[in-house]
């Protein structure tokens, strides 16, 4: 095999008490990479279409995942790569991790698959790194396994699949506006009091359990930020007014996806999804503020051929 194509989802991230260790991967958007064998003994990216990102080898998340694989395995030799950019960077849902994600995905894949899927994360990780300056892995590992995960360990990259409710969906929307993740990480505390520390660890357990139990109960309860999400708030167009709406009819939660700007809520039915989608909807085309929103399960698919 001499070419493949890929597509590499976005991701939602920091899920309510899950600073930086709970994501999702969002079905319906995502980048496609096409990658095929050089004989220039190089990574190159030679097209990129869609939203504008840099092309140079050491800026270029995709290329600097890529390289940090083939470095690893030893091997010289060359790939060219074309992405369609179909996230656009800073929108807070994993447009750096789907292009990395992807790269080492396809260039795997082309040479044997001679590393599994759950060691390519690290190499994800450098060329996220490049993007955004700071190393969590919820985004990149979202984008690599699918569904919904817990990232155990920071340093090793210990990656947990948790149990994703049939009947639970998300409603993710975007506004059309950029944050920088090294931006938007100023703002946030460098150290937190022992009782927030308290709460957050007390709801992430709480929400684990939940999703094995099925309590939607526990589940609305658990899912609260104390951390950052208030920090980053101000940065968020319409999110407290978005937030009133979506929970009054019905969300479990709503919170900012990464460092934002988008929103997302957790649903427990479609039906209802479908028509709190549309009257956040409502709020950004009142105040004039472009956007995309999606609606998306918390079974789908990670990274894969196409």
């Amino acid at each position: 095999m001499k070419q493949i194509k890929i597509f590499s989802p976005a991701s939602v991230s920091n899920v309510c008490c899950g600073f930086d260790v709970l994501g999702f991967s969002v079905d319906g958007i995502g980048d496609e990479l096409t990658i095929s064998k050089s004989k220039k003994k190089k990574i190159s990216i030679t097209k990129i279409s869609g939203f504008t990102v840099p092309s140079e080898n050491n800026k270029n998340t995709a290329s600097v995942a890529g390289q940090a694989l083939l470095d690893h395995l030893g091997i010289n030799e060359g790939f060219d790569i074309e992405i369609n950019k179909k996230i656009k960077p800073g929108s807070g849902i994993g447009s750096s991790a789907a292009s990395a994600v992807g790269a080492v995905f396809g260039i795997n894949k082309l040479l044997g698959d001679p590393l599994k899927k759950e060691q390519l994360i690290q190499f994800a990780m450098m060329g996220e790194f490049v993007s955004s300056q700071s190393a969590p892995a919820d985004n990149v590992a979202s984008a690599l396994h699918g569904g919904l995960i817990l990232v155990n360990n920071h340093q090793n990259y210990e990656v947990v699949n948790l149990p994703s409710p049939k009947n639970l969906y998300a409603v993710v929307h975007h506004p059309l506006i950029e944050i920088k993740t090294s931006d938007s990480r100023v703002v946030l505390p460098q150290n937190v009091d022992l009782e927030t520390a308290s709460n957050q660890l007390s709801s992430i357990g709480g929400f684990i359990h939940s999703l094995h139990s099925l309590d939607f109960i526990l589940m609305k309860s658990s899912l609260t930020d104390h951390l950052v999400e208030k920090y980053r708030a101000q940065h968020v167009p319409a999110f407290l007014e978005v937030k009133d709406i979506a929970m009054a009819n019905g969300a479990l939660c709503c919170s900012i996806s990464g460092s934002g700007p988008s929103i997302f809520c957790l649903i427990k039915d479609s039906g209802e999804a479908y028509r709190i989608r549309t009257e956040i909807d409502k709020i950004y085309s009142r105040l004039g503020i472009k956007f995309n929103s999606y609606v998306t399960s918390l079974d789908s698919k990670g990274v894969h051929v196409i």
